[in-house]
């Protein structure tokens, strides 16, 4: 079974359940409130700054890795800062001793739920409520990268498929524990 299909297989059932906490907000007319919009970029800020900090500390293990293509805070932060919110004044660390394969599984699964929230981008352009500027994400209209999968079918990375499987069941969880909390700026370090 190739890696792809591994993690798709392992992390498909904590993943739909993620999804739904994430998403969980969209009110049935499909329009974001501001609050909800401001909690769910503060999840996807936590999450991606601890992984990008990591990510930093492990570059040299990831060869092929383009840490900075990839790069997600620089489009929170902007996106926040559209919706007149604060930005927190200290980070969370959940994958600083995670080894580097372990933060590429992290990496797929940042990049997959970035993805899936490509539906938000509709819900605020109907959004009444949002101020102009807020209703453009730049996170959730961002491209989709794809060569992360190509670092992951390297040469450098056979064997390591069980790390980076576990890598993105894990990030699954913080996920998952991210979107039951109430991800407010001085609750996100």
């Amino acid at each position: 079974m190739d890696l792809l299909a591994l993690l798709n297989q392992k992390m498909q059932p904590l993943y739909d359940q993620v999804k739904t906490l994430l998403f969980r907000n969209r009110v049935d007319a499909d329009v974001l409130t501001l609050n909800q919009y401001q909690q769910l970029l503060y999840v996807n800020l936590a999450y991606h700054r601890a992984l990008e900090a990591a990510l930093a500390q492990q570059a040299s293990y990831l060869p092929n890795y383009d840490r900075l293509r990839h790069c997600k805070t620089p489009y929170l932060v902007a996106d926040l800062l559209a919706t007149g919110a604060p930005l927190p004044l200290a980070y969370p660390t959940y994958f600083a001793h995670w080894n580097a394969w372990q933060l590429l599984g992290a990496a797929y699964v940042g990049e997959e739920i970035a993805f899936d929230g490509q539906t938000i981008t509709r819900d605020l352009q109907r959004s009444p409520v949002l101020p102009a500027m807020a209703r453009i994400s730049r996170f959730f209209n961002g491209p989709k990268n794809e060569n992360w999968a190509i670092a992951c079918q390297d040469k450098h990375a056979k064997g390591h498929e069980a790390d980076i499987t576990e890598g993105a069941v894990r990030a699954l969880g913080i996920y998952e524990r991210l979107a039951g909390e109430n991800t407010l700026p001085s609750l996100a370090a």
